[in-house]
């Protein structure tokens, strides 16, 4: 009688931990599915979708850039894509994660050329890490 308790109950277990898992990986939790949820949040001026998809250096520096600017973040964010002429998805390649850090290839319209855009894991949630894109990009100008 034991046995069969302990027997179902592992059972149990082995159905929710793989019930578990399939949710993880039907979730789409990647940083490319990271960035389409960013892309169509920006194209409808969604400022919480957009929020759920950035890193909290990201937010953090999106307040620092709208006080200064005596604007609320939420407008910042509403801005985002203002100067983006295309309604569809830039062309994505090269998603590349190394532990908590990803980086995801974006072709910038304007240039042609390819930019390597950061995301970091919060939460066990893919978020782009704005913050580090802009660091980068300021690295590069001061080597140039």
């Amino acid at each position: 009688m034991k046995i069969r308790s302990i027997s179902n109950m592992c059972f149990a277990l082995a159905v929710i931990v793989l019930v578990v898992s399939a949710c993880s990986l039907l979730s789409g939790s990647s940083p490319t599915a990271t960035f389409k949820k960013f892309f169509e949040a920006s194209k409808k001026k969604d400022v919480a979708g957009i929020r759920k998809t950035l890193s909290k250096g990201s937010l953090e520096m999106f307040d620092k850039i709208a006080k200064e600017q005596n604007k609320t973040t939420d407008d910042m964010l509403k801005d985002v894509d203002k100067d983006s002429k295309s309604e569809a998805m830039p062309e994505t390649r090269n998603e590349k994660i190394d532990g908590d850090s990803a980086t995801l290839e974006v072709k910038n319209e304007k240039t042609g050329k390819w930019d390597s855009l950061p995301f970091v894991k919060e939460n066990g949630e893919w978020k782009i890490a704005l913050d580090k894109f802009i660091e980068n990009m300021l690295k590069d100008l001061q080597t140039k």
